[in-house]
């Protein structure tokens, strides 16, 4: 039988399939979670069955359904583990003491990146819809608002990210490979290359006013602000959408490439100066 091409975005199907799954079940009763409040019990035992069911393609990639569960999987904690964070950051607390809560907003973000890259078709609207809905069907109403604000302010910066991805394309001698996982703690979100230069740690900024705000705080760090970089591209670029047109990436291009080639400069020269 050919194998139905459901909408990835498609809620009452999600969450129809975890809470008629075994995993689901299994989880509900497992001797830990009875000890859990509900809440709590409700989603570790959506956390652990979204998780048992991202489905992959026989490439290893995972299927759009997989990329849903994926994220749903990261729901059920990223509330938590952002409010965490807040209370960590406000007491004081090292970087070792946040780094597991950041790793696993890191994550989220990361699943959310990996649906886009999968599918260029989706809509921003919709996935901010998606998530939005999704968090209250695991979490509840309260602090839903709060929530979206946070979904909607990565997504944004993420589709930045894309552009830049897509703009690199058009620039002859450039190089680039993604960030991993851990080094998106440090805010590296690309590293770049170009003319066989030293790799550069690149930390891409949805707009002006934004990156001007970073550069502000990492000269009060002793941070480099020539890593920080602004993509050149305005949130009415994306046409509703994750990608820029090819005209718009080939028109914005040499903006950008004179930041990376400042940051690359920069990073040979510190490079140089501890040598």
């Amino acid at each position: 039988m050919a194998e139905i091409n459901r909408n990835p975005l498609d809620i009452g199907y999600i969450v129809y399939k975890i809470g008629t799954s075994e995993a689901f079940a299994k989880a509900r009763n497992e001797s830990e979670s009875l000890e859990m409040s509900d809440r709590d019990r409700f989603r570790t035992s959506i956390r652990m069955a979204a998780t048992a069911l991202k489905s992959e393609k026989a490439s290893g990639y995972l299927t759009p359904e997989g990329h849903s569960m994926n994220i749903t999987s990261k729901l059920a904690t990223f509330r938590e583990d952002v409010a965490t964070l807040d209370e960590l950051q406000a007491s004081g607390a090292s970087f070792l003491e946040k780094k597991h809560y950041l790793l696993r907003v890191a994550e989220f973000n990361h699943s959310i990146k990996e649906l886009v890259d999968s599918n260029s078709s989706l809509r921003f609207d919709d996935v901010v819809l998606f998530l939005r809905n999704m968090d209250q069907k695991i979490n509840g109403s309260d602090g839903a608002a709060g929530f979206e604000n946070i979904a909607t302010d990565r997504l944004n910066g993420m589709r930045h990210e894309i552009a830049v991805e897509q703009m690199l394309g058009y620039l002859p001698g450039v190089e680039y490979a993604e960030a991993s996982v851990e080094e998106d703690l440090d805010g590296t979100d690309l590293y770049i290359s170009i003319d066989g230069s030293p790799m550069t740690a690149i930390d891409i900024k949805a707009g002006e006013s934004n990156t001007r705000f970073a550069k502000k705080k990492a000269l009060r760090n002793g941070w480099d602000v020539n890593q920080i970089v602004w993509s050149h591209i305005s949130d009415e670029d994306f046409n509703g959408g994750f990608r820029i047109s090819k005209e718009i990436a080939q028109a914005k291009a040499p903006f950008l490439f004179k930041k990376l080639q400042n940051a690359v400069d920069s990073n040979i020269s510190r490079r140089k100066r501890s040598a």
